[in-house]
């Protein structure tokens, strides 16, 4: 079927054309998307290969697509992810097709807005996957240093710093204000505007069958929504800046102004807050604070901030010259236990203080307790991931497992993301011995296999640290929640290198086949090339070979399960399976990984 395009649409789609060719598409996939997907909630299980392998194939695809308008947005995947207290904010998980259409049209954006900003004040850029920077909530981590230095700077010299941010930002973005805001920027293309709205709008959650409303941005781990949010408040950045008696920095929807009276305090917070009524949001009560100098150094931390760059500089001089850590190690420890005994992480910026001191002491090497980590899972929503990451940076004990466990245990996980982030984190953490299996068991235990992230999570922590037995009953005994899912279909299949050999092999070829999953066709189609195709294997050697030393076990577990495939091909070289096996040679140091590789004579 194909769509009735308006008489106008050729003129309009000239600009597309060249946002839209091949060429770029390839381009965005290799620089941006390809990385940005695998640091999406749900591992997709063969990494997207398939759709790599065939870029050229799938670019001119795409491209027709969108050019001919024919291209609608893919139903999407959303989780909830808890802020605190059990509130929980919305992320979508977008398809791989339509997070290159949004990374392609908000290049296209930024390369006409780059430039045009009010004030320098405001801060962000977008994420660049070209080179690796530390994790942060908008844009680049450079970007967040940046907003930060600006703050501590007048923090320390106004008398009072109001400290604000606006009520349910995303979920409140008028399309109509959105568009004249962003028209209104010299040189920007009215159809690069309208495309990224009408994509926008169509991730956006529509529960029961209710009509659309043109208001809210989906919020998606891509930087498109986070670059409309960012211009949308470029009339107050205007505004904030048009007065040099007050310092203000901006990051997205985090705005904290530097005044020297109170009267100019809850001056401005009135008229700030009338500049946004005219876009239909307001400012967050709740979260609006008026500090004094010495309260706002305080609220941000500064000096603790401060002592955070040392440290972290020291441990970096260390590690490159191969001295020492056992200093760096015992400060780091004390800090974060002195902060949690003097609930010093509780009010202010105490938490982001405590993510950077979690983050060095998995770069030193430092302990934290088990009971510490277990209650950091429960307790503190916005540290998880690091505590994750932290479990990740060292080979798992079974006092660290247990923790684990009991967090998953706890009914204290309320979101989604939670036991998905654990789950995703465990499988790639190096584990020595099995002396952690009958935690591992309790964990995915811990996840409800009749839910979308219950599934997956068990799904994907049997795949490692499961039998093909226990594997297979859960697929089969959830046959019908799976095989509806185009991507629990593509996980499902991307397990077949794991049953070679078994008895569960064929049945679960049965099953296969009778699911009519795209994504088990395509998945199980890229397997089967993957062991016995020659050009597959060639186009996929200088990926495979290529370590992922940020993981533990030296891989991701999606690239392991490919790599299964390739070791069987036979039309390698020995010295091509002799590359892949001493590239990853860590990997097959994990009991687990291990024990699959003797299974399977690889």
């Amino acid at each position: 079927m194909f769509a009735m395009r308006s008489p106008r649409f050729d003129i309009r789609a000239k600009k597309l054309r060249t946002i839209f060719s091949p060429g770029n598409i390839e381009r965005i996939w290799k620089e941006k998307i390809k990385v940005s997907m695998r640091d999406q909630f749900i591992s997709d299980g063969i990494e997207n290969f398939d759709f790599h392998v065939s870029l050229k194939a799938e670019s001119q695809k795409l491209s027709h697509l969108i050019l001919s308008g024919d291209y609608v947005p893919q139903k999407t995947q959303r989780i909830l992810v808890e802020k605190s207290k059990g509130l929980c904010r919305q992320l979508v998980i977008p398809s791989i097709r339509d997070a290159i259409v949004l990374q392609c049209l908000s290049d296209a954006l930024y390369s006409e807005i780059k430039g045009k900003a009010p004030t320098e004040k405001a801060f962000f850029e977008p994420k660049d996957h070209k080179f690796s920077t530390p994790p942060s909530g908008y844009g680049t981590f450079a970007s967040w240093l940046n907003f930060q230095k600006e703050l501590f700077a007048f923090s320390k010299t106004r008398k009072f710093v109001v400290v604000t941010d606006i009520a349910n930002y995303y979920d409140s973005i008028s399309y109509v204000h959105l568009r004249n805001a962003i028209s209104s920027i010299t040189g920007v293309d009215e159809c690069v505007i309208d495309m990224l709205i009408y994509v926008l709008a169509d991730l956006l959650w529509q529960p029961d069958y209710t009509p659309r409303i043109e208001v809210g941005l989906p919020q998606i781990n891509l930087d498109a929504p986070r670059l409309l949010a960012h211009c949308f408040l470029y009339e107050l950045d205007a505004y904030l800046a048009s007065d040099p008696q007050r310092d203000f920095v901006r990051y997205m929807d985090d705005i904290d102004i530097g005044v020297d009276t109170i009267v100019d305090a809850k001056r401005v917070l009135k008229t700030v807050d009338l500049v946004l009524q005219t876009k239909q949001v307001r400012l967050n009560s709740g979260k609006t604070v008026i500090l004094t100098r010495s309260e706002a150094i305080q609220h941000f931390r500064i000096f603790e901030n401060a002592r955070i760059d040392s440290v972290q500089a020291s441990v970096d001089h260390r590690l490159k010259h191969g001295l020492s850590l056992a200093r760096q190690r015992n400060l780091v420890e004390a800090r974060i236990a002195q902060g949690l005994r003097k609930k010093s992480f509780d009010t202010g910026n105490g938490e982001k203080v405590l993510k950077r001191w979690i983050g060095l002491a998995a770069k030193s090497g430092a302990n934290i307790k088990p009971a510490v980590l277990e209650d950091l899972i429960k307790r503190r929503p916005t540290v998880r991931e690091n505590v994750y990451s932290y479990v990740r940076s060292r080979p798992l004990t079974p006092t660290i497992a247990r923790a684990l466990a009991r967090a998953g245990q706890s009914g204290l996980l309320v979101d989604d993301a939670a036991m998905v982030n654990m789950t995703n984190y465990l499988v790639e953490t190096f584990v020595k011995t099995r002396n952690c299996h009958a935690m591992l068991e309790m964990v995915i235990a811990s996840n409800d296999p009749q839910t979308f992230f219950g599934l997956y999570s068990k799904l994907w922590l049997q795949s490692k640290y499961g039998t093909t037995a226990q594997l297979f009953a859960t697929l089969k005994d959830t046959r019908q929640i799976w095989s509806p899912h185009e991507r629990l279909g593509r996980l499902a299949a991307s397990f077949v290198p794991l049953f070679r050999g078994s008895q569960e092999e064929e049945p679960l070829k049965i099953i296969f086949a009778e699911t009519l999953n795209s994504g088990v066709r395509e998945t199980y189609k890229f397997h089967i090339n993957l062991a016995k195709d020659h050009s597959t294997f060639t186009a996929m050697f200088n990926a495979l070979k290529a370590p992922n030393p940020s993981r533990g076990t030296g891989i991701t577990h999606a690239k392991f399960l490919c790599l299964l495939s390739a070791l069987r091909n036979p039309t390698a070289s020995p010295a091509q399976i002799a590359i892949l096996k001493n590239n990853h040679s860590r990997a097959f140091q994990d009991t687990y990984y291990k024990a699959i590789g003797r299974r399977l004579g690889v």
